[in-house]
């Protein structure tokens, strides 16, 4: 071997020998030279399926706005509102209540530990529910199928192995030109007029409970009256069905809807609010701008207009109508220059309670209160208990207990041509074109000395002013009265019939016997104070006749 091949060598020998080293640093990390080479950790196992899920999501309806040129609905401007306050389930397969709560105001939901893998459906009831706190209980049902409860029903779609959302629309059903589908959306959009209407007083009070109420809607309730299970409901009202406060709202198309026509829903709520929560005396029966009104009427009747305008902060009152409810009409709450101003116009009184709330000050307005002395004044128990009927001088007379400012509300009046003052109206001078519906209250005594009543249809008949005359008896003392209602002058042949009210104008006893020219009772009275409303029965319907009487006690 040659020195070249013995020098090659040995450096083939030193490269081996350093790429040996190289090798051990590298696998050891920089240990001592007996470590050995770890291998990776392995993956970690996939994470086991969920056991539970979140189910969440939106429960919208489609709100069809007015068109403010022609009042009637403005369908291509169709927008969706949410449901809010509505009560939601999700139900299994077999329609069995799984999870429940009440929609958000923004119409949100979420159901947290739903099991995975399980066929589900979100279903939202048309129902207003709380049975804590401010309690209510507010249902739309159809009347034309055995009070049903409107409910909007999701698919049944299993809840699958991760959280997901799930949003239900209630559809307006229009085609286009007239209905072509379900339309789901009418029961939620009177809903949430409610639902505003009772967060609105909970604002001002919240510890206020609303008696049960019932809402009648179907596309089968209309404009004719008879049998409310067919849809036979005269107009959208308020009353008590089997004692239970109802409203009845029509549905039907190409002739007068007012499902979306809010005004409508909330004027008859504030009706149910009188009756359930305050007091009414109204006796009902048609109205409009101009009519001088039995001022029980006017009262109950402005008071819901002027709430519907302040609830929905909006002053123009609008109601839809015709075909393709593409008509209708508008009031204007805030217009102080009505037909036949006075404490017998609905419209003086809106103006007067409106004017109260709003903030805008025009013509005698310069107050603005808000709706608290408003709510506290309908709601005091003396106002409620009062032997006077409810009129806009008892409320006027009740607001002043609230430490309002007076200069304020006499310029209200006075803008209206109401000038009476107290609960019964002393001094008033408007006689709204009659003469003897002055005074307001006719006071009648125990010891046989006559009142002169009159009944006359100078305003038209049934419930307009002086149909009825109004007397107040004070009984000293607790005995045996007869009480006698005799014609002096007028018609002819006349049907002379009295109603007698004791505290908070409960009907206590009346006579109506359908004798001539006279009408005698005898009655044991307590000693207190009553109401008695006096009238010719031929005033209760067209053509009336007017006639006047002595009125005695003894």
């Amino acid at each position: 071997m040659d020195k070249w091949t013995r020098i090659s060598g040995k450096l083939l020998a030193a490269s081996a020998m350093a790429l040996v080293m190289s090798s051990s640093l590298v696998a050891c990390g920089g240990g001592d030279g007996g470590s050995t080479v770890v291998p990776p950790p392995p993956p970690p196992p996939p994470p086991p399926p969920a056991s539970s899920v979140t189910i969440s999501g939106t429960i919208t309806y489609d709100r069809v706005p007015f068109n403010t040129s022609t009042n009637g609905l403005d369908y291509s401007s169709t927008r969706q509102e949410p449901v809010r306050g509505a009560i939601i389930e999700l139900l299994d397969a077999s329609d069995s209540v799984i999870a429940s709560s009440v929609t958000g105001d923004d119409g949100s939901y979420s159901f947290a530990d739903i099991d995975a893998d399980t066929d589900v459906r979100v279903s939202t009831k048309a129902q207003l529910l709380s049975t804590t706190g401010s309690e209510y209980d507010i249902s739309v049902v159809d009347n034309t199928s055995g009070n049903a409860l409107y409910t909007l029903k999701g698919s049944l779609v299993s809840s699958g192995t991760a959280d997901s959302s799930r949003d239900l629309n209630a559809a307006s059903g229009w085609g286009g030109t007239s209905y072509t589908s379900a339309r789901a959306a009418a029961p939620f959009a009177i809903l949430d007029n409610l639902y505003e209407f009772v967060t609105t007083y909970q604002d001002v009070d919240p510890d206020i409970d609303f008696p049960m109420l019932n809402v009648y809607w179907s596309v089968n309730n209309r404009a004719s009256g008879g049998d409310i299970s067919i849809g036979e409901i005269g107009t959208s009202n308020y009353t008590r069905i089997g004692g239970v406060p109802t409203l009845s709202i029509l549905g039907d198309e190409n002739n007068d809807t007012d499902e979306y026509d809010s005004h409508v829903i909330v004027h008859e709520a504030a009706h149910y609010f009188e009756d359930q929560i305050s007091r009414s005396d109204s006796i009902g029966g048609s109205h409009g701008g101009g009519d001088r009104l039995d001022p029980r009427v006017a009262m109950g009747e402005g008071w819901g207009n002027a709430m519907s305008a302040i609830i929905l902060e909006d002053q123009f009152y609008r109601d839809s109508s015709t075909a393709r409810q593409e008509r209708g009409f508008q009031i204007d709450i805030e217009n102080n220059n009505v037909s036949n101003p006075g404490w017998f116009s609905e419209f003086s009184v809106q103006s007067i309670i409106y004017d109260i709330w709003d903030s805008v000050d025009d013509g005698s307005d310069t107050v603005s209160l808000g709706l608290t002395p408003i709510y506290e004044a309908f709601t005091d128990p003396a106002y409620v208990a009062a032997i006077p009927t409810t009129t806009i001088f008892s409320w006027l007379d009740s607001l002043e207990q609230q430490n309002v400012p007076a200069a304020g509300i006499a310029a209200l009046k006075s803008g209206q041509r109401i000038n009476g003052t107290g609960p019964l109206g002393v001094g008033e001078t408007n006689d709204g074109g009659i003469p003897t519906s002055l005074p307001v209250y006719k006071l009648v005594t125990t010891d046989g000395v006559a009142a002169r009543i009159c009944s006359v249809n100078d305003a038209k008949t049934v419930n307009k002013l002086n149909n009825r005359d109004f007397l107040l008896l004070n009984v000293p003392t607790a005995g045996s009265y007869t009480l006698e209602m005799s014609r002096v002058s007028g018609a002819a042949t006349t049907d002379p019939d009295f109603r007698v009210f004791d505290e908070s104008d409960t009907f206590f006893s009346g006579s109506a016997s359908g004798d001539v020219n006279v009408e005698t009772v005898t009655l044991s009275l307590e000693s207190r104070d009553y109401f008695i409303s006096a009238y010719d029965f031929e005033n209760l319907s067209e053509p009336g006749q007017d006639s006047c009487y002595d009125f005695t006690v003894q």
